[in-house]
């Protein structure tokens, strides 16, 4: 579920945050596997009853390429980009979230012998920052500026990857810090769930596909929910004022 534009306005064992405010944020489902890209095209999914007939043709359907080696194409609410090994679904609309799933799992029930290896599941958003201070005390709290500064002048965050699990899911996270490069100042965080589908070793293709689109349609929400926890806890972290007298006495 997309996050109201306008913050992270809450309250979770801390102060009032009022300043951080969600300018942009986007979702998107990536699989790896074996792909055939000259077909992904607009009217091949409308064809299939996954996208209407004047969606397919109309003016907001922009083809960028359609070629053996890779397809790219947008519309007015989603962008594909298909390569032999690679599929990425996105949208930058946080009221789609729900409809890119479902056009995922539609896509793949009709391509149901398409190998299929790994997928990931992203939720990403660009939060503007009040002043350029708080937007360099956000970072210097996740990457300590004393622990670099006997090495770098002047060290900065530029990106920081956490990797790990969480709870009742056997898929890997990683969670993403970043200055945003649309909103400044401000702070682009990225949440990843990646799944890898040949565990156990001897998974069949079919047992592959299959389990792609249950988990797809099972953990989508619960992923989302997840990934909008992330936002508020590193929000949350790094005002809460133990960690405002961490950083005072660090300096």
């Amino acid at each position: 579920m997309p996050l109201e534009k306008g913050g992270l306005n809450h309250r979770r064992g801390g102060p009032f945050m009022p300043e951080h405010q969600l300018e942009s944020e986007g979702f998107s489902i990536v699989v790896l596997g074996s792909f055939n890209p000259t077909i992904f095209q607009p009217l091949w999914f409308s064809a299939n009853n996954l996208i209407p007939s004047e969606e397919a043709s109309g003016p907001d359907t922009k083809i960028q390429i359609i070629h053996k080696n890779a397809t790219i194409f947008s519309t007015e609410w989603f962008s594909l980009q298909v390569t032999d090994s690679n599929f990425t679904l996105q949208t930058s609309d946080p009221t789609k979230s729900q409809p890119l799933r479902d056009l995922a799992v539609g896509t793949f029930k009709v391509l149901e012998h398409t190998p299929l290896t790994v997928f990931g599941l992203n939720r990403y958003g660009h939060f503007q920052m009040p002043s350029r201070e708080k937007w360099h005390t956000f970072g210097r709290h996740f990457a300590p500026k004393a622990s670099w500064s006997a090495i770098l002048k002047e060290p900065d965050l530029k990106s920081l990857v956490i990797e790990g699990k969480r709870a009742n899911c056997a898929a890997t996270i990683n969670v993403t810090i970043q200055p945003s490069i649309i909103v400044d100042p401000g702070v682009f965080i990225a949440v990843n769930e990646q799944h890898n589908l040949l565990e156990p070793k001897d998974t069949t293709s079919a047992d592959c596909n299959r389990r792609f689109l249950e988990l797809l349609q099972g953990s989508w929400g619960d992923f989302l929910q997840y990934a909008a926890n992330v936002y508020k806890h590193l929000f949350s972290e790094y005002m809460t004022p133990s960690a405002r007298a961490s950083r005072k006495k660090r300096g």
